[in-house]
């Protein structure tokens, strides 16, 4: 007996204009936001594997240590890191294409950190960084594994939903040894 295969719903956002953007900061002591200025692939696989399972980031499961440092490499790509009182919370990568769009490939917290007012404003801290480049406009993916409140985080921020696509799922998430 063959079932039908999983389906996930992704939702295509973009941003067009910095006048379209409405931040949201916190004045939470503790917490701040680096950039991470020397590339380290074995941090940004980190980041990905404690976040990614809970939503099933994928796309990346099968990379290798060369894969994920010729992405980190990429002059056009940034990562900017979440801390508070020292402690890494989360994470964004975002990426200035050849097409002068901001692409948002990640952002997301680590599970104990979320409801405490963080994602607004790391998401705001991306789309500002973002704006600065002066792209032509802010994109950004979702779906619908992704925590409940994101979709809503990205649409109070000024996202606009540009269209939906399905998507089969056919694997599972595995987290693999950084090798």
């Amino acid at each position: 007996m063959t079932g039908k295969p999983a389906t996930k719903t992704i939702h295509h956002l973009v941003m067009m204009s910095p006048n379209e953007f409405r931040p949201k900061y916190i004045n939470h002591a503790g917490f701040r936001v680096l950039q991470l200025t020397t590339p380290s692939p074995e941090f940004n696989w980190f980041m990905y594997q404690i976040i990614g399972p809970d939503y099933r980031w994928g796309g990346r499961n099968d990379w290798s240590k060369e894969n994920w440092t010729a992405f980190v490499s990429k002059p056009s790509l940034e990562t900017w890191l979440a801390y508070q009182d020292g402690n890494p919370v989360g994470y964004y990568e975002m990426e200035l294409m050849k097409d002068r769009t901001i692409k948002i490939h990640c952002v997301g917290l680590i599970k104990k950190y979320i409801g405490l007012g963080l994602g607004a404003h790391l998401l705001s801290h991306c789309v500002d960084r973002g704006w600065q480049h002066n792209p032509t406009k802010i994109t950004l993916n979702t779906c619908s594994h992704d925590h409940p409140r994101a979709l809503p985080n990205y649409l109070k921020r000024g996202f606009r939903l540009e269209h939906n696509s399905i998507e089969s799922e056919n694997s599972t998430w595995e987290s693999k040894i950084f090798k």
